[in-house]
């Protein structure tokens, strides 16, 4: 298939809006409604809806008829001013299944998977029906009234559920520069309502963006590049959700199951258009990156199919690296030819790409690749795999295999790719000054007048070391590394999570799990707790791995066969809340319930299912972490067989926090020793920039361990979720929530 990159970059089409340029609060209302929209240059928005948006109150998106992109609105903060946020519901609902039962959200535009898959599939019978749309800003450092929760959605007009048509959210925007996204948030419902089209970037700007625009040139030299996968219908109007989570029937027992439960698209799209270009001078430009796909990873580089400049194929070195999630690096990150940039579900970075020392006339474009491809098979696309680590999912760039997937040519008409998903974005470079796109009016031109001057490493890293610091951690040169401000604050508490798949097989052969009383599943996530069962008891989880849960003043370290009980397993109360209270033996995750509380003749109220309690004297608890403290979490992800952990091979799993950032310090992998025994051993990939960098979002490659330093700031108590940013595997369990304490309580 040829990439031709036909498509401009929507750039001028997006709702972009500054805000809190005065001292007091400022507002913005923001609704969810379905609407009309182009996907690409060449096909017209079709008159019915084919997708749900977020739309700005006063914006030309509220006005026009149709709309030229799906994403919502490119928000700009500036830090420390802040902002409320008015989130309504449009959507409407459908209607009632049968009588008595209460009406749902209405089905998104996208041809979704079929509603009575819960037939089928058991784990689809405890999931919850759509019932709102929860807007959460990734990243944020906000209460938790204005996270986000996923039970406290706003829900249609009229709704049975109590609930509320819209939610006011107030962002204090009190934290670094950086750039967060807004995403839907939905319980068990986030992968569909995020793929309808529910998402928008969210900036936090201060000092520090003026001071690299004025070092790269200007601020329009800055683009916003929103990575998603998604499948096209056959006449390009719509999208589809079902396409890219293929279903097969067993043949023993006739029921339809998954081929993955996880969507991957065969069509990229950036900033809402399939395989765009974008036109650029030869300047300093910054990309802000956001990977916003359901569970596609990305591995990032430049690259010229046709080795133009004495054939030189991969440009990774013209990339510099100088912040992600959590804002910006203490130190720039250059890259070297042959690098590439890892990229999960959820995860952001800030890239600088110098594109100063080309002739256009020699060089007129460069291609922005994904190489994580390894495990696609051109002939069965549809048994992907999720990604798992480098080493089975990238092609490397310089081997054969990532030259022919990107389409190597010396043909004239441009590069043929034998795997489209390689290519990305297309770099037009050009001498002349130019608005991007004619599809995208308005757009300020970005003239050529000068002579290029190449990216100025120096300066820019003392720009970088100025913003550095902030209340919760602080950059130290001697180590290097960031540390807890200040340094003589105590780690309170060692944590230890596991995010596991079912790799040996156990959610289609045991009913029970002895380690949780509940189901196997194929994706779970357990908070552990020191074992007090005598050895060999099946209450117990060995794992060869020492968290020190009872000594935080000392840090984890590999052991042979740690015994731990698990604490918490499900979102939801797994016994039932009416008397007497019985241990429920069926799925724990809970549907939505009714409770009949109304007198006769009344309709019913439903309401989900009671939030998992606190209750230390029977071994559950939560994670309650004070307010202005540090922690130390240790999230493994691993498989279900103790017997052979290190043979599994679980899929990436990006672990996301509310509220907090916080930094990988240590990282470690599972493997064998020479007697054949699981072990983890302490690795070090240097562009996972370990110690260096906050995130909020963290891929935890298969068989690995990572050490987070948290921090949980003041001022901030309440409940928040963690959970896998897989949107389908948080669907289907992969979250749990931590209660940050105030500081005064007991």
């Amino acid at each position: 298939m040829r990439i031709t990159f036909d498509n401009h970059l929507p750039l001028g089409a997006l709702d972009i809006v500054s805000t809190g340029q005065s001292g007091g609060w400022g507002e913005i209302i923001i609704t969810a409604e379905s609407r009309s929209v182009k996907f690409t240059d060449a096909v017209s928005a079709p008159a019915e809806p084919n997708a749900w948006c977020y739309i700005r109150s006063g914006s030309p998106q509220g006005r026009a008829v149709t709309l030229e992109n799906y994403l919502g609105p490119v928000i700009n903060v500036t830090r420390g001013r802040p902002l409320k946020v008015v989130w309504i519901n449009k959507l409407g609902s459908m209607p009632a299944e049968k009588l008595g039962d209460a009406r749902s959200l209405s089905v998104p535009p996208i041809h979704p998977l079929p509603m009575d898959l819960f037939n089928d599939i058991d784990q689809f019978k405890s999931m919850n029906y759509p019932v709102g749309v929860v807007t959460h800003l990734h990243g944020g450092k906000v209460l938790p009234s204005s996270d986000g929760w996923p039970l406290s959605p706003a829900s249609f007009d009229s709704n049975p559920f109590q609930m509320p048509a819209h939610r006011t959210y107030f962002y204090p925007n009190d934290q670094r520069a950086a750039m967060l996204w807004f995403h839907d948030h939905g319980m068990d419902n986030t992968a569909v309502q995020v793929h309808a089209g529910l998402a928008g970037l969210y900036l936090v700007r201060d000092e520090s963006d003026a001071e690299i625009f004025h070092l790269i040139g200007d601020e329009t030299q800055e683009l916003p590049l929103v990575i998603q996968d998604r499948c096209l219908n056959a006449d390009g109007a719509g999208i589809d959700y079902s396409k890219g989570v293929p279903l097969e029937t067993d043949s023993t027992t006739g029921k339809r199951k998954f081929k993955r439960p996880e969507f991957l698209g065969d069509t990229i799209f950036v900033n809402g258009r399939p395989w765009p270009h974008v036109h650029a001078n030869p300047k300093v430009y910054r990309l802000r990156i956001l990977n916003g796909s359901n569970a596609r990873s990305y591995a990032l580089t430049l690259a010229d199919p046709d080795g133009r400049v004495a054939g030189k194929i991969w440009y990774g070195d013209l990339l510099t690296v100088i912040g992600n999630d959590g804002g910006l690096f203490s130190r720039s990150e250059p890259l070297a030819a042959n690098d590439y940039l890892l990229l999960a579900p959820g995860e952001r970075l800030d890239v600088l790409v110098d594109l100063t020392q080309f002739d256009p006339m020699i060089l007129s474009s460069l291609n922005l690749v994904n190489l994580a491809l390894a495990g696609l098979d051109p002939v069965d696309p549809e048994h992907e795999p999720i990604f798992q680590t480098d080493a089975n999912s990238v092609f490397a760039p310089g081997t054969a295999e990532a030259l022919e997937a990107i389409g190597f040519t010396q043909e004239p008409d441009g590069p043929h790719a034998k795997l489209p998903l390689a290519n990305v974005l297309q770099l037009r470079i050009i001498a002349t000054a130019h608005t991007h796109g004619a599809a995208d009016p308005g757009m300020p031109a970005m003239a050529q007048d000068s002579a290029p001057i190449p990216l100025d490493g120096a300066t820019l890293n003392k720009i970088l070391l100025s913003y550095a610091n902030d209340d919760s951690f602080h950059w130290d040169a001697s180590k290097p590394a960031l540390a807890r401000t200040p340094a003589s604050t105590p780690i309170a508490q060692n944590r230890f999570v596991l995010m596991m798949n079912d790799t040996s097989g156990k959610a289609d052969a045991e009913p029970v799990n002895p380690i949780t009383g509940g189901p196997w599943r194929d994706t779970q996530i357990w908070e552990l707790r020191p074992s007090t069962a005598p050895e060999g008891d099946p209450a117990a989880f060995v794992v060869p791995f020492d968290a020190k849960l009872t000594n935080p003043m000392q840090e984890g370290a590999p052991a042979i066969g740690v015994p731990y009980e698990v604490s918490q397993a499900f979102f939801f109360e797994p016994e039932d809340p009416n008397q007497p209270h019985a241990q429920r033996k069926g799925d724990p995750m809970w549907s939505l319930s009714t409770e009949n509380v109304n007198p006769a003749g009344y309709p019913p109220i439903y309401k989900y299912a009671h939030l998992y309690r606190h209750n230390p004297s029977v071994g559950r608890t939560i994670i309650r972490p004070r307010e202005g403290s540090y922690e130390r979490w240790y999230v493994a992800n691993i498989g279900n067989d103790q017997a052979n952990l290190a043979d599994g091979m679980p899929d990436m799993h990006p672990f996301h926090m509310h509220l907090v950032n916080f930094v990988v310090t240590r990282r470690f992998k599972l493997e064998k020793d020479a007697s054949g025994k699981s072990i983890f051993a302490l690795i070090d990939r240097r562009l996972d920039f370990d110690k260096i960098t906050r995130h909020d979002t963290v891929r935890i490659q298969s068989n690995e361990l990572v050490e987070l330093l948290v921090h949980f700031p003041k001022g901030y108590a309440g409940r928040y979720p963690y959970h896998c940013h897989l949107v389908e595997h948080e669907d289907m369990g992969m979250m749990l929530h931590f209660e940050v304490q105030p500081v005064c309580a007991s």
